[in-house]
């Protein structure tokens, strides 16, 4: 199945009366392979379909806010989630009943660096060190064996919180068929993701792998090495 181009910040869905759109909280309605993440929170982080051939495909792709698989990714059908009233986004609801405030990881790390923080002068330097960091990206790693070659994520277009996470994207010098753990390796719940199945049929593999025996030559490195979260 295959997605349409476009600039995904700019998707807004209608659903039950509501608008979806990249940035807002929505809570797990149903989800069969991963029961234990419906009734938690999560965050729309790309709403578009990554083309698996063969593979189901989803068009919601979120970061749990909440629960034992916080901060992980996965797809979902747009039935498969409720959007939360904008009165609810500043908070998460635990499974133990609390709440909790949704932060991101600079704003925690600038929390954390402000404690300490008691003088003027000291205001000064943090202030002259975000001043200097502003506008400053940090380059992606040399393309490896990617080079001059379309590489797996974009072929396949993956949203990118997910691509951020795919050690294919972050282990450059391999090409993605060699690598354990790649998001599309994870075919079953708690699968380490080194079965080859899928590479063998894959259209990156067929226009870049010249027909050589797939060996995985990276282990421990994906999504799921220790085998316990494996997203949908």
């Amino acid at each position: 199945m295959n997605g349409s181009k476009g600039n995904t910040a700019q998707i807004i869905v209608e659903k039950e009366g509501k608008t979806m759109k990249i940035g807002d909280m929505v809570k797990i309605r149903k989800c069969d392979p991963i029961p234990g993440v419906v009734g938690e929170n999560a965050d729309i982080v790309d709403m578009q379909i990554q083309e698996f051939e063969k593979y189901t495909v989803y068009p919601l792709w979120v970061k749990m806010a909440s629960g034992e698989r916080k901060g992980r990714i996965y797809g979902f059908q747009y039935d498969e989630v409720e959007v939360l009233p904008k009165a609810y986004e500043a908070q998460v609801v635990s499974k133990r009943g609390g709440t909790e405030t949704v932060k991101t990881k600079v704003a925690e790390q600038l929390e954390e660096l402000l404690k300490g923080v008691t003088t003027v002068e000291e205001v000064a330097e943090v202030e002259k060190a975000i001043n200097e960091a502003k506008g400053k990206v940090l380059a992606e790693p040399a393309l490896g064996f990617w080079e001059g070659k379309t590489p797996c994520w974009e072929m396949f277009r993956c949203p990118e919180a997910m691509r951020n996470e795919c050690p294919a994207f972050k282990y450059r010098t391999l090409p993605c068929w060699q690598i354990e753990g790649t998001y599309c390796k994870l075919l079953d719940y708690g699968a380490r993701g080194d079965g080859t199945d899928i590479c063998q049929v894959c259209r990156v593999y067929k226009k870049w792998g010249h027909g050589e025996p797939i060996e995985i030559k990276l282990c421990g490195k994906g999504f799921n090495p220790a085998g316990k979260v494996v997203p949908k």
